[in-house]
């Protein structure tokens, strides 16, 4: 299963259309619907929709932006998580030798937020192992379908082609945990 904390305002629904494709794929997706629209509000927010699904073995938690942040504090605290899932997004604390967890970051190399500079930055919090896919041309409001965010890059490719990019890497992520668990 896949828990997904929303970025900072973002409606969960805006993650519908990307996360299809894992839900056609046979995972139960789970998008929170956070307090206040700010996920670091309740970190712990992914452990009430694990509880819900006891069927589920195998639990990936990701997050959009600072939701990725909520994501990888939860992945942090609960070594039952096998999979951390970050759309242009990073960890706040140091998650280099968090043991059997795979990461799969996705980022946009036109992101005017998480800047390809800030996810270069970020690599050593992340586990040796973490593999990163670049969606050329991608912006960070591409991660989600919620209309343009002040601040960040100019889109060198469509809405379109960068959420079929994310979908794909997201589901050939939860595959690959799929196998090895």
């Amino acid at each position: 299963g896949l828990v997904l904390y929303p970025g900072a305002r973002v409606d969960a629904r805006a993650y519908q259309d990307i996360l299809g494709p894992v839900a056609n794929a046979g995972y139960l997706v789970v998008i929170l619907k956070v307090p206040l629209g700010i996920s670091l509000l309740n970190t712990g927010q992914a452990r009430e929709a694990m509880d819900r699904h006891p069927g589920v073995t195998s639990w990936t938690v990701g997050g959009h932006s600072l939701g990725g942040v909520s994501a990888s504090a939860f992945a942090k605290a609960n070594p039952d998580v096998s999979g951390l899932l970050l759309f242009a997004s990073y960890p706040a604390d140091n998650m280099a030798d968090s043991g059997e967890l795979t990461v799969l970051s996705i980022s946009g190399s036109n992101d005017g937020l998480t800047t390809p500079d800030k996810i270069a930055a970020s690599k050593p919090l992340l586990p040796p192992t973490t593999v990163y896919a670049t969606v050329e041309g991608g912006v960070h409001a591409f991660f989600g379908d919620y209309g343009e965010q002040p601040g960040d890059g100019e889109p060198g490719i469509s809405r379109e082609q960068a959420q079929q990019q994310i979908a794909a890497e997201s589901v050939r992520f939860m595959d690959r945990l799929a196998e090895a668990g």
